[in-house]
C-alpha cells in the first residue's frame, strides 16, 4: 500500500537511526560523558584564575626556557604552573 506524504511523516518518529545501522557505518550510541582536560585545548590556571590556549602556553614555555627553566614535556596542567610559579619566583 502506498502511504500519502503526510500518513508517511506521521510514521517516522526520528529514533530510527539509533542502533547499528551497517557493518562500516559506526556506533551511533548516544553518549553521556562528562568532558574532562583531555577533550578540549583549554587548561585553567587555579595560580591566576585564567585559561590558557595552546599559544598562550608556548608563549609562557618560551620565556619559561629564556629565563632559564629546564625543559617539560606536554601541555598539561601541572608543567603551565610550574611555569606560572618559576616566573613569579
Amino acid at each position: 500500500m502506498i502511504k500519502k506524504f503526510r500518513q508517511f511523516k506521521e510514521s517516522i518518529s526520528g529514533t530510527e537511526l539509533i542502533g547499528q545501522v551497517g557493518p562500516n557505518y559506526g556506533n551511533t550510541k548516544l553518549q553521556n560523558k562528562t568532558i574532562t582536560q583531555n577533550d578540549t585545548g583549554v587548561i585553567y590556571s587555579e595560580i591566576t584564575g585564567q585559561l590558557y590556549t595552546w599559544d598562550d602556553y608556548n608563549q609562557l614555555y618560551q620565556n619559561y626556557l629564556k629565563q632559564g627553566g629546564k625543559p617539560l614535556h606536554g601541555f598539561n596542567k601541572e608543567n603551565l604552573e610550574s611555569i606560572l610559579t618559576y616566573q613569579t619566583s
